[in-house]
This record gives C-alpha cells, sequence and structure tokens, in this order.
C-alpha cells in the first residue's frame, strides 16, 4: 500500500454567515492524481488554501505527510509546492505598500497582522522591496498574505 500523503477530514469554513465548505474530507497516497472540478464558488480554492494552511480552517483537519498543519505548520509543508492564484500586486510598490492597500478592504486588520502574516510565508527580509524584484514564488507568498486577513 502507498504512503498517506494527505488527509482532509471533515474541513468546513465559513465566511461571515456563508458555509462554503462543510465536512470535506479525502485521502491521497504517494502517486494518486486528484483535480478539483466545479463551478466558481463550489470551494475549490478554500480547500486547496486551507489544506496549504493559507486561510484558517473553521472545523476539521489536515495532515500532510503525518504533520497537522494547525500543529506543525513547516514540517506539514516543507515539501509541498503549489501555486493558488495569479499574483495580481502593484510591482512598483513594495510588498508592505502592497499589504497596506490591500488590508483597507478588510476590517480589524492592523500592522501587527500585517507582520505576522508576512513572517508566515517567511518575507520579512524582502517585504519592504519593490515586488518588481520578487520572485514569482515571492510575489505568490504576498499574495497569499491577504488570505490570511479573512
Amino acid at each position: 500500500m502507498s504512503n498517506l500523503i494527505l488527509k482532509c477530514e471533515n474541513l468546513c469554513k465559513k465566511f461571515g454567515k456563508k458555509q462554503i465548505l462543510e465536512n470535506v474530507s479525502l485521502d491521497i497516497y504517494e502517486g494518486d492524481i486528484l483535480g478539483f472540478i466545479g463551478p466558481n464558488g463550489a470551494g475549490k480554492t478554500t480547500t486547496i488554501k486551507l489544506i496549504l494552511g493559507l486561510q484558517s480552517i473553521g472545523s476539521g483537519k489536515v495532515e500532510i505527510n503525518g504533520f497537522d498543519i494547525k500543529k506543525n505548520f513547516e514540517k506539514a509543508i516543507e515539501k509541498v509546492g503549489a501555486i493558488v492564484e495569479n499574483p495580481d500586486l502593484y510591482m512598483y510598490l513594495t510588498g508592505r505598500q502592497n499589504l497596506k492597500l490591500i488590508k483597507n478592504m478588510y476590517k480589524d486588520v492592523d500592522d501587527k497582522r500585517i507582520d505576522e502574516v508576512v513572517k508566515l510565508v517567511k518575507l520579512e527580509q524582502r517585504i519592504n522591496d519593490k515586488v518588481s524584484k520578487y520572485s514569482l514564488g515571492m510575489r505568490q507568498r504576498l499574495r497569499n498574505c491577504t488570505s490570511n486577513f479573512a
């Protein structure tokens, strides 16, 4: 039998009062290929972001390579690579300036929260550089910071 790579148990997520995901469970084994197919708003991207730890899980559990994403985030994702969305950022601004602009669309996001998510995606050393100087991966990580604002 192949190794269990990903285990999701009863994932649930709400945005406000709207239930986006309800009790999503799946097991992915080494060598498996999975495709998410569904209409806009079905929860495909949200599921992926929960799996990657880019959004907080309402309830349920995610394990990657046997590590719980909540309890041991760094070990869980150390061998994971993902492109979730195309980054749409202002290239002539710094990473921090981009995040400050985007935070205005969210309630209760302050500079402390920006610093927390920047640390989470490991951009502390480059957050004050212009985004035009970032690699694609760095831009994706910066864009994923905003997923943690919701």
